[in-house]
């Protein structure tokens, strides 16, 4: 087994506080903002692999309803994913011989595949006792990714902490070396 030991001498902290704070205002916000942009980034593509495993929908069917978004200074920061439950058709439904199969959802029986007259495609499914009517039909949706965050926000919480913790200090610490003069 292999073990390793960490030592973290408090006076690093320290001096780095006191050498970041030298700089001037103009670099390190501008490190600051391009950190923010960066990290708010990768939080987002965080919550979209989050998201698409636990509702077991498509990555970019969840990616395409996600987009992020930082203030011009960079000291604000939004993730925003539309609300809207998927339709079964964009999911890659299938008609089959007792109804509609959906990859990673299932079957769904006496379901049918139509198309409106305003070209609209969905999975529809007869209302009602089976009779001679065709109508009424309403539309099968499947996971609504916003509404998986609404109901279980510690888990998309901890995805946040844990992108916050690990990448903000060292792409903040990369930046301001981006910034800096190179000395040759």
């Amino acid at each position: 087994m292999t073990t390793a030991q960490l030592h973290v001498d408090a006076s690093d902290f320290d001096y780095l506080s006191r050498a970041i704070s030298r700089l001037p205002e103009e670099i390190r916000a501008k490190a600051m903002s391009r950190a923010v942009r960066r990290v708010v980034d990768t939080a987002r593509n965080r919550i979209v692999q989050k998201s698409f495993k636990r509702t077991d929908a498509y990555k970019h069917v969840v990616a395409e309803r996600t987009k992020a978004f930082t203030s011009d200074g960079g000291n604000a920061a939004e993730i925003v994913m539309k609300s809207e439950w998927l339709s079964l058709y964009k999911l890659g439904a299938k008609q089959i011989k007792s109804g509609v199969a959906v990859r990673l959802r299932g079957s769904y029986r006496h379901a049918f595949i139509a198309q409106m007259k305003s070209g609209h495609r969905g999975v529809m499914l007869r209302e009602g006792p089976p009779s001679t009517d065709s109508l009424p039909i309403r539309e099968l949706f499947g996971p609504n990714p916003a509404h998986d965050i609404n109901r279980h926000p510690d888990v998309f919480l901890e995805v946040l902490t844990a992108v916050i913790e690990q990448e903000m200090l060292p792409r903040y610490l990369h930046d301001l070396g981006q910034l800096l003069p190179k000395g040759r």
